[in-house]
């Protein structure tokens, strides 16, 4: 295993053509089994292939003492081999408390913005992560859990680019069992995460109990799955290239903000390539994925491009709206008619209040220090101390000339410049609450919250506002 373990991977490099002689790489390392060994591996082919290594550690302050030593331990493991490590620290509760994201979203958010600008401060233009053979297969089952397409089924992607970065995975064709052999013939002691034996989270039940039964049934499924997403991966980039020529015959107009398209070519093809073809215009309105957009959104476009009804309109998540005029189908980014009516709504506390307009609910309630991982749970969340808050608290649409002292920075901001620096689409921005009190903006959720009324280490029980 010293020896094969090396070779396998070496020799998926090539294959791949992931790396080349004299390039600079950025290996995520945080201290379980799988990093280290990955750092290990590239420390003994740095000489042979002239690699300029730096290894990244992220501690994200959700375990205390232990994370801390998990960072002492990376870092000494980068020593002995001469790896230079930029190691950080980086309160990823706090972030989770000020834009309600839950724990594995702003843990993966903040680590990799760590590791872009890792790379770029390095000069580094590749970042290789540990993700093996068993997370592959995790990944597979949780989006067949959870609903999916063949791209789904593609997986992990062997190598992706992002903001002009190769993003790498060298082991994914390696199980978690050749690399905990890999790791005691090495000695390399690597750090054992305690939350991943917990089953709180859908990934770990799948490894600790679905996959242990399954490879009952097929003791090779690590290979079964690999083959899966080989195939789909390819199956989807042949698919992918079709449906890229096949709309560009059928678009009539096509701008940054509006693609139109003839409704009888359109219909004329199989179903596959329709529900293929409005992905692609979504995605490209969007400037980003479409993970909002679920499978229903797309069968609604489709009936309405296929009904004979010649017109018809649909408002998709993102600010898209498709309009069918016709012989005509327009997919927009820009809403002309978007009105929502003024409204300011008491939020008791504790208590819940419903939002018609927006047809969201607020709900708030007094809980303790220790509730904050199971709040974020739950959606998106913020906290306050409770007997800090002016009079009442209220939601209410926007105003002109709103502002907010915002959390991280001096003096008060636009709230419509806040809006603009998270990219919330012009026509998304009516429909965004604010929460107040008698005196200031305290929250909007999901994108920023006030520097106002954070609670102390002394605070006793804490106000909890959760978004619904």
């Amino acid at each position: 295993m010293r020896d094969s373990l090396l070779v396998h991977v070496q020799r998926f490099i090539k294959e791949r053509d992931l790396i080349h002689a004299g390039d600079a790489i950025v290996i995520a390392v945080s201290g379980g089994p799988d990093s280290v060994a990955l750092l290990h591996l590239f420390a003994g082919l740095q000489e042979q292939h002239n690699f300029h290594l730096t290894a990244a550690h992220l501690n994200h302050c959700f375990r205390g003492k232990e994370s801390e030593a998990d960072s002492r331990y990376v870092q000494s493991v980068c020593a002995k081999l001469s790896v230079p490590c930029v190691a950080e620290a980086i309160d990823v509760p706090r972030v989770m408390a000020e834009t309600g994201a839950g724990t594995q979203e702003a843990a993966r958010q903040v680590r990799y913005h760590f590791l872009h600008r890792v790379a770029k401060e390095t000069g580094s233009r590749i970042i290789a992560t540990a993700h093996h053979a068993d997370d592959q297969m995790e990944t597979v089952l949780m989006r067949l859990v959870r609903g999916t397409g063949i791209e789904g089924l593609a997986g992990i992607p062997v190598q992706r680019e992002e903001e002009g970065l190769s993003i790498i995975r060298p082991m994914l064709t390696v199980t978690r069992e050749e690399i905990e052999a890999y790791c005691a013939a090495h000695d390399l002691q690597p750090r054992h995460d305690q939350s991943n034996d917990s089953d709180k989270y859908l990934r770990n039940r799948i490894r600790r109990h679905w996959m242990p039964l399954m490879k009952q049934e097929n003791p090779h499924l690590a290979d079964a799955i690999t083959q899966l997403t080989a195939l789909a991966r390819d199956e989807n980039d042949l698919m992918d290239q079709i449906t890229r020529d096949t709309l560009a015959e059928i678009i009539h107009t096509k701008n940054p903000n509006t693609i139109v398209i003839v409704q009888n070519g359109f219909v004329l093809h199989h179903v596959a390539l329709q529900r293929r073809m409005i992905k692609l215009i979504l995605s490209y309105l969007l400037k980003s994925d479409i993970g909002n957009i679920r499978y229903f959104h797309i069968e609604n476009i489709r009936q309405i491009i296929a009904d004979t009804y010649p017109s018809g309109r649909l408002d998709l998540p993102g600010g898209i709206q498709v309009r069918r005029e016709y012989q005509r189908v327009v997919f927009s980014s820009i809403y002309n008619d978007v009105s929502i009516p003024p409204y300011i709504y008491t939020l008791e506390v504790p208590g819940v209040v419903y939002i018609p307009e927006i047809d969201r609910t607020f709900r708030s309630r007094f809980g303790k220090r220790t509730d904050v991982e199971n709040a974020a749970l739950a959606g998106t969340f913020a906290v306050f101390d409770p007997a800090k808050i002016k009079g009442k608290l209220y939601v209410r649409q926007r105003r002109a000339g709103d502002r907010m002292t915002v959390l991280g920075m001096t003096g008060t901001k636009k709230v419509k410049d806040i809006f603009i620096d998270a990219k919330i689409p012009q026509p998304d921005r009516e429909s965004i609450p604010l929460l107040t009190d008698e005196s200031q903006i305290l929250w909007i959720p999901g994108i920023r919250r006030s520097a106002a009324y954070i609670p102390e280490e002394s605070t006793g029980d804490l106000l909890y506002v959760e978004f619904q």
